[in-house]
């Protein structure tokens, strides 16, 4: 059985043992202040619901530490990558929820003259910014990204036995160096509708900020509508990509936008191939970073796989992928004679 290293060990101890200390970091300080009810769910700028500081405070401390004791636990199971995988991401994000929760209540339960009259206001970026941390051990530690390349190529030897061949590489066509290689990329209706969906709730927060002055929370007002004009463009802009092989260099760009995404020298390629690019084997759909490479997947489609000199990998889903291969192949073998 396979045993998949973890990368960033230091980095990924950190961030699960962490949530314990910024809870007890965060409790003993204000013990004396907080009140006999914590003001914990919230609809809007004000509480509506409450819980007992007695019985808060212990199951906040209690889920961090179980969240950072499972955390903990997976990073022994290499040889089992599914287990550690999932008792990493379920531990990871019940600490850092937890935390969220903790500060997202306590601290404006602390400030306020009474729980009623708490303020959630900028206490609600910590809460968003604690769920993001919690996916960060999973990315960092490289197993997802060593599992999905072992079970992609598993899958590509069942392939090919059930075809009766064996996989070889594919021998480049000299002559296919001189023509531009350059073709587009359509994302699913999807991410199109959700661009659409992003900018539209833009609109929205921007019509509310004008129409009710002083009526609604700023801090969460301003934090919504740059979330919304920066992500808003950055999918609306992968909808349609556009990938380019010259005699230089590999260019994946927005069709609509312009902006590019990757640059990759001819001189930075150890090899290229095409093939089956899976999703949930590069990270997801999107533009997708992850320790040891990234990529920029659409849909589950037929793409062009780099392996870099500088140890790491990208792919792109790209029609006619195997043509650009066989391009690129034959600008490698011309460059190494």
């Amino acid at each position: 059985m396979t045993r998949h290293a973890v990368k960033n060990r230091p980095w990924v101890y950190l961030i699960l043992i962490l949530p314990v200390f910024i809870v007890l970091g965060i409790y003993f300080p204000l013990a004396n202040q907080l009140p006999e009810i914590i003001a914990t769910h919230w609809s809007s700028t004000y509480p509506d619901e409450f819980t007992r500081t007695a019985v808060f405070v212990p199951v906040a401390i209690g889920l961090s530490i179980l969240g950072t004791v499972l955390g903990l636990s997976s990073l022994v199971q290499q040889r089992r990558p599914g287990l550690l995988l999932t008792l990493l991401f379920v531990g990871s994000l019940l600490s850092w929820t937890t935390v969220g929760v903790f500060v997202g209540s306590v601290i404006p339960t602390a400030l306020a003259e009474t729980p009623e009259t708490s303020v959630i206001g900028i206490w609600m970026l910590p809460m968003l910014l604690c769920t993001l941390i919690a996916l960060t051990p999973l990315w960092i530690c490289g197993v997802y990204q060593s599992y999905s390349k072992q079970l992609q190529a598993q899958r590509q030897t069942r392939i090919d036995q059930a075809q009766g061949r064996t996989a070889s590489t594919p021998q480049p066509d000299v002559s296919a160096g001189g023509k531009k290689f350059s073709e587009t990329m359509k994302a699913p209706w999807w991410m199109r509708a959700l661009g659409i969906l992003i900018a539209g709730v833009g609109l929205y927060i921007l019509f509310e900020f004008f129409a009710r002055p002083g009526e609604v929370n700023s801090a969460a007002t301003i934090t919504g509508l740059v979330t919304c004009l920066v992500v808003s463009p950055l999918v609306l802009g992968l909808c349609l990509i556009r990938v380019t092989i010259t005699d230089q260099q590999v260019q994946v760009a927005s069709a609509i936008f312009g902006f590019p995404l990757r640059t990759i020298q001819l001189v930075d390629i150890l090899s290229v191939a095409s093939t089956e690019i899976d999703p949930m084997t590069w990270g997801g759909w999107g533009w997708r970073f992850f320790p040891g490479g990234s990529a920029v997947v659409l849909r589950r489609f037929e793409g062009l796989a780099f392996e870099l000199k500088n140890s790491t990998r990208f792919a792109v889903t790209v029609p006619h992928s195997e043509r650009g291969a066989e391009k690129l192949n034959a600008l490698l073998q011309r460059n190494d004679s």
